[in-house]
């Protein structure tokens, strides 16, 4: 079983150091923890809003004046500050949601690696910031990719990230099969590039909206081609979240094994089609199946069968609100 932390912050909200910049010389932010949860505004240079961790820390990285940033990951607001919070009082309003981060100019992170097959490929070469790298799938494409480098012992390419509505999920299969939203994210082919080549495991980290995380393992994971709709193939469970994919209830069955949906392309089992009857977005249904983590997101805890759910999470469709999907070379 893996060693998961019951209450767990992953990436960037963890890690010493993250990468936000590929294009030269990877800039590093070294996060502050006397600060978490404080809204500060003295020394505030600029606040952006709708950003990401990574884009924050970017654009302080970019600004000549920019010593730390303030990242709120529930709202996506960002501030830019003039002085590092090294040493500084703690200070602030309490607000639940802001990480700080001290920003490296120099060169906090090695350069990126010249060429990784995954992010494990990655680690093994020495990197310990997680965020985003480039790596060369077997086709030789070359693509960039989010690394988890801390999670249970990192090496971890994360596919899948669920934390607010901001992405529509209920896409067609081009999508699915290409990627969507940010353009870092994993569509189907790639995944199954970098499931197919060598035996991969796969780690689910999912938060309830009452702060509660639990996970799901599976020490076997991988996923056909396209021309097999893209099969999920899974086995090996362990964790605390129970397992919503080979779960057999007496209105469902297991997802394992079961070819990839969308609204455009009915591929699962029922006579129906799952999507959009019970579920929305793209996933491996059964008749339909006890979890669809590619489904809407709800802004709160709600029982819905389209919500983006893990039945045996809470033993009901309860929407949850945070979402990873990684998986790594075993």
């Amino acid at each position: 079983m893996l060693n998961v932390p019951k209450l767990i912050f992953v990436c960037i909200l963890l890690a010493g150091c993250v990468v936000t910049n590929l294009n030269k010389r990877v800039k590093a932010g070294k996060r502050n923890r006397s600060f978490d949860n404080r809204h500060k505004t003295d020394n505030e240079l600029r606040q952006f809003t709708n950003t990401n961790a990574f884009s924050c820390l970017a654009l302080c990285s970019d600004d000549i004046d920019c010593r730390s940033v303030a990242y709120n990951f529930i709202d996506g607001r960002c501030q830019e500050f003039n002085r590092d919070f090294t040493n500084q009082p703690v200070a602030g309003i309490y607000q639940v949601g802001w990480r700080h981060f001290d920003v490296a100019k120099g060169a906090a992170c090695k350069d990126r690696p010249p060429t990784a097959r995954d992010c494990d490929d990655v680690q093994s070469q020495g990197y310990t910031c997680s965020g985003v790298y480039s790596i060369s799938l077997v086709t030789g494409r070359s693509v960039n990719v989010l690394c988890d480098l801390q999670t249970a012992g990192g090496r971890w390419t994360v596919f899948q990230h669920r934390k607010d509505g901001s992405v529509n999920f209920d896409m067609n299969w081009s999508s699915y099969k290409n990627g969507f939203g940010n353009p870092d994210t994993e569509g189907n082919d790639k995944l199954y590039r970098l499931t197919s080549s060598r035996k991969t495991e796969l780690l689910i980290l999912m938060e309830a909206w009452d702060g509660v995380w639990k996970y799901a393992s599976y020490s076997e994971f991988y996923i056909n081609p396209e021309s097999d709709k893209y099969r999920l193939r899974v086995s090996g469970f362990s964790g605390t979240a129970g397992d919503s994919l080979m779960h057999t209830m007496s209105f469902t069955s297991p997802q394992g094994g079961q070819q990839f949906s969308t609204r455009d392309s009915d591929n699962d089992a029922w006579p129906g089609s799952c999507n959009p009857t019970y579920h929305k977005g793209g996933f491996w249904f059964n008749k339909c199946g006890a979890s669809d983590l590619n489904g809407h997101y709800y802004s709160s805890a709600v029982d819905l069968p389209d919500s983006c759910n893990w039945y045996t999470f809470s033993k009901n469709r309860q929407s949850l609100k945070t979402i990873f999907m990684m998986v790594r070379k075993v």
